[in-house]
């Protein structure tokens, strides 16, 4: 990274403290915070302060340890990319969780890993979906396998680089970068969960008329139960033509090869 032409030594810290936090799974005290940041408690306790007025950080049930709010993702949301994107891709979801009695989920690329911006649950008694906001590394996920899988060289690369960064080893970029080239061909993923035995992940990419990489992936984790009105070979093509249809109102106009 080059340097900056300027400094901002406050918000720099406190944009250190937004991606500390994103980047755990367990909330963490100022201390713990400080420690992670490589500052002390006395150079950020003030930015924590400001941030937990302005609604970004909130308290636990245990009053010591701090977590992120979902500020961060309520201003995002906000932004017409992703307010066009979920504009277009709820009402599908909604259709296509009716068709396969199942769960929809959209997800989109957050540095080395998804987060979920949009569900649907599923019409069914049974199912499985998971909450807004979900984070999960681009490796251990269909969604991310798709994402990586569609996007273009120069997005790959940044994808790449931040897993690495993020102690991804040489074997495991390897690994994604040889499952990328199947899930091209397929136009789709399929695989079992790598959350939850029995269930089926399942996605396929979404586009729009600005990028050459997939803005999203609408995966569905595919529970068989006695209701399950499509079988799960069936599926994928119920879902990449539900993501296509997607694709279309966002203004992508597919390559003709």
């Amino acid at each position: 990274m080059t340097d900056a032409p300027y400094k901002a030594p406050a918000l720099e810290k406190g944009l250190d403290i937004l991606e500390c936090l994103a980047s755990v799974r367990t909330p963490l005290s100022i201390a713990e915070i400080a420690r992670t940041i490589g500052r002390s408690r006395n150079e950020i306790y003030r930015m924590i302060v400001v941030l937990e007025m302005r609604g970004y950080v909130e308290r636990t049930e245990d009053p010591e340890k701090l977590q992120l709010s979902n500020r961060l993702f309520e201003v995002g949301m906000r932004s017409p990319p992703k307010r066009d994107l979920h504009e277009a891709a709820l009402p599908e979801m909604s259709a296509l969780a009716s068709q396969m009695m199942q769960s929809i989920q959209l997800a989109v690329v957050s540095s080395d890993q998804i987060v979920v911006i949009a569900r649907t649950e599923s019409p069914d008694d049974v199912g499985f979906s998971v909450r807004l906001g979900h984070r999960r590394s681009i490796l251990h996920s269909a969604s991310g396998l798709v994402l990586f899988a569609f996007a273009a060289q120069a997005q790959a690369i940044r994808i790449l680089e931040h897993l690495k960064a993020g102690g991804a080893s040489q074997a495991d970029l390897t690994t994604l970068q040889d499952k990328a080239i199947q899930i091209r061909e397929d136009g789709h993923v399929c695989m079992p969960s790598r959350m939850v035995d029995g269930v089926t992940d399942i996605g396929a990419p979404v586009f729009d008329s600005t990028s050459e990489s997939a803005v999203a992936s609408l995966t569905v984790p595919f529970v068989v139960t006695r209701r399950t009105k499509i079988s799960v070979d069936d599926a994928p093509a119920l879902i990449a033509s539900a993501a296509d249809r997607i694709s279309m109102a966002l203004g992508h106009v597919p390559k003709i090869s």
